[in-house]
């Protein structure tokens, strides 16, 4: 016994602290277990009002359509399901939208697949609920009845029974997906729910274990259309582990510790528990921006090599490619070849279609040509509509020909894209590596230059570089660049051409043409410089140029004396492209003092062809202020007599191609004649183009055609020679003039 007195205090200690530590900790276990109750409970609630938010939002969101649809005027009642996918954009969770009329018939509904089922029913047949007793400017919640795709499916109604046409916006609420979305965004992680009837049937279960169910059960009461439907919320034994204090457990091994140096010890060891999570944590957090880092930088590394919509390789990534082969080359008598594929057309189908569409395009083209790439080589997307191919260790330019003609056989198969059966062509520029050491941008460089030469030649073909190809181009290039120095100079003249009475040889008109006179005083003919000015808009500024230069000329002939005297001028289809041609045509006829009826605009059959509706317009306004228009190079164009009809034409030039051999080519002589007749029966004035022969002057006089022009009675001359010839014979043409 004397041996236990030392330990008396000890053991009294002890055992008191023993029942001081039982007690503390269950009234702390107790406490904890009630907060834990009160959160489950308190969360119950919350999820509770965040539902009643969404279905109150709803019912506000029907009610704010139906008072904007009401005051929409010249509505139908029906109108406001037009905009169904637009409500269903804001309001998701309607799975439907009805309008039923003050009869309570359904008279329409959206989606489009439900409207086939119901339209023209009685509402109260479908749902079992009468509308008789819903009055204005209320809103009105009901059961779905048969109408419903779950349980829980609820109608939400706002009457129109003021102003006709009078009815109900009805909307089908989807509690279902209602209740996923706002238990989505307010459960907390690791919390079940549900909700049972009174008759305890689950209606819906959002639940994935029910281990706690039981014990844990937090319960909330709704009365819901004569019926109570139970809230139901418990946690999953993770979740109850983190709700959960640790107070009780640490107050019982507090207790239980007999000794501070079991305390220190117990603290010791918590302490290096918590740092060794902690350094843990640092480890996973580290290897996590590590992998994303270097996931990061993969993507990087693809996107600088790899075209981010079609997935293939980019210009950066062909240009090494390219580097890499043709430096393979100098080793060997290989070539390496390359291919330019242009899409014909592309921009009218992204404008008519939508960019989306046509990225839909780019990628089944993009497939399309994968399937023809060789192996050795590389596929490759430039940008826009352009794609490469490229072929290594061809021994000539025949292949790159076979895979250029199975591309184009490949393209010309027609794509379906959504609904869509689209046809698209291409073309294509081909190249050669010619020396060893070439680099890829002068193998590119010189497939660029075929595919323009290729475009040039029409839609859906390929070209081969050359030697004769580049020196064309860099002729072209410095054509365009000396024609645009020519006309910032004024480095252009005007000449005019006698139009003759060939019965009389009198100068009844004169035609307009300009001449290019170089620095070295040589004429470049139009035939050389015209197509580049065509194609590069220059023709403009040059047509404007000839118009007013050659108004105001006429003016001049007008003041000595010669106030007959006609002027044609010709217009390109560039310039009809332009808004402010009719402005600048009158504003010419203003400054220059010239009668409009005296100036004639000439147009060949193509241009005139080209967008015809606004070009009838434009033609009919000039007619209105008097100017006459003719018809250029009659007969080598479309020659369609419908344009003849609807088209204000005073004037047909037969081309010179009839004219020439006339009289002793036959065909010539029928088409002219045909010509001819045609003018005469529409009542049409006729100018023959190209007369060099006193026999073809006999041919055309003999048939009617009086008016001609041609080198027979003159070339085109500058102004001042055409006034002396104006002045000196009193407008007539005794002889051949040649100048």
């Amino acid at each position: 016994m004397h041996y236990f007195s030392h330990f008396r205090q000890a053991i009294a200690a002890g055992v008191i602290g023993f029942l001081l530590t039982l007690i503390a900790s269950s009234v702390l276990w107790y406490i904890d277990n009630q907060k834990v109750r009160a959160s489950l409970q308190n969360e119950l609630m919350s999820l509770q009002r965040e539902v009643g938010k969404e279905v109150r939002a709803h019912v506000f969101g029907l009610t704010w359509i139906a008072r904007q649809h009401a005051d929409t005027p010249n509505r139908t009642g029906d109108s406001w399901l037009n905009e169904g996918e637009i409500i269903q954009t804001y309001y998701p969770n309607f799975s439907a939208l009805l309008w039923v009329n003050e009869r309570g018939t359904i008279e329409a509904a959206y989606p489009s697949d439900l409207a086939k089922d119901i339209v023209g029913t009685s509402f109260a047949d479908q749902t079992g609920q009468s509308l008789e007793s819903i009055r204005h400017n209320s809103r009105h919640l009901i059961q779905a009845g048969a109408i419903k795709n779950n349980p829980l499916d609820i109608l939400i109604i706002t009457p129109h029974l003021a102003t006709q046409p009078k009815g109900y916006y009805v909307a089908i609420l989807n509690s279902e997906q209602l209740l996923h979305a706002t238990l989505a965004t307010y459960l907390a992680d690791g919390s079940m729910f549900q909700i049972r009837s009174s008759d305890n049937k689950v209606l819906f279960d959002f639940a994935g274990q029910n281990k706690h169910y039981d014990a844990w059960r937090a319960t909330s009461t709704v009365h819901s259309f004569e019926q109570e439907l139970h809230f139901e919320l418990w946690p999953s034994p993770e979740r109850l582990s983190e709700m959960r204090s640790h107070l009780p457990l640490l107050v019982l091994l507090a207790g239980l510790s007999a000794t501070g140096l079991m305390t220190a010890s117990l603290y010791v060891l918590g302490v290096s528990r918590v740092r060794a999570q902690e350094l843990a944590d640092t480890n996973i957090d580290l290897y996590i921006e590590i992998e994303e880092r270097e996931r990061v930088e993969k993507r990087m590394a693809y996107l600088a090599s790899h075209d981010l919509l079609t997935g293939l390789a980019n210009r950066h990534a062909l240009n090494e490619h390219l580097e890499k082969a043709l430096k393979g080359c100098n080793c060997s008598d290989k070539r390496v070849g390359a291919l330019i594929i242009d899409l014909d057309n592309f921009k009218d189908v992204n404008d008519a279609l939508g960019h989306t569409l046509g990225d839909e395009l780019l990628k089944s083209v993009a497939k399309r040509l994968a399937e023809l790439q060789p192996e050795s080589g590389l596929l490759a997307r430039l940008g826009g509509d352009e794609f490469a191919m490229t072929v290594v260790n061809i021994p000539s330019v025949s292949a790159l020909e076979h895979l250029a003609e199975n591309v184009l056989e490949a393209l010309n198969k027609q794509f379906y894209i959504e609904d869509y059966e689209l046809f698209v062509s291409g073309s294509i520029g081909l190249a050669i590596n010619q020396a060893s050491d070439e680099e890829p941008d002068d193998l590119m460089r010189n497939a660029d230059t075929a595919l323009y030469r290729a475009k040039e030649l029409g839609r859906s073909v390929y070209h081969v570089y050359s030697h004769k190809l580049h020196e064309e181009l860099n002729a072209r290039i410095e054509l365009v660049k000396r024609l645009r120095e020519a006309v910032e100079n004024e480095h252009l003249s005007v000449y005019y051409q006698p139009k003759i009475d060939m019965a009389s040889r009198r100068i009844v008109g004169l035609e307009a043409l300009v001449r290019w006179i170089d620095e070295d005083g040589s004429i470049i003919g139009p035939d050389e410089f015209i197509p580049v000015a065509e194609d590069t808009g220059l023709i403009i500024p040059i047509s404007n140029f000839v118009l007013k230069t050659a108004c105001t000329q006429l003016k001049r002939w007008h003041d000595m004396g010669m106030s007959d005297l006609q002027l044609s001028v010709n217009l390109s289809g560039k310039q009809l492209q332009s808004p402010d041609l009719m402005d600048y045509i009158l504003s010419v006829i203003d400054e220059t003092g010239i009668p409009s009826h005296l100036l004639e605009l000439e147009l060949t059959e193509q241009v005139f062809i080209e967008n015809i509706k606004s070009h009838t317009n434009f033609m009919h306004a000039l007619r209105e202020e008097g100017v006459t228009l003719a018809i250029d190079d009659f007969g080598v164009g479309y020659s369609s007599l419908s344009y003849l009809k609807h088209f204000p034409v005073n004037v047909l030039k037969i081309d010179r191609s009839f004219v020439q051999d006339l009289p002793d080519d036959k065909d010539d002589a029928t088409i002219t004649q045909t010509i001819i007749n045609l003018a005469n029966s529409l009542d049409l004035e006729l100018v023959a183009e190209g007369v060099e022969t006193e026999e073809q002057v006999s041919f055309l006089t003999e048939r009617g055609c009086i008016i001609g022009q041609g080198f027979l009675f003159s070339r085109p001359i500058p102004s001042s020679e055409m006034t002396e010839l104006l002045t000196r014979y009193e407008g007539l043409v005794p002889i051949q003039i040649i100048s």
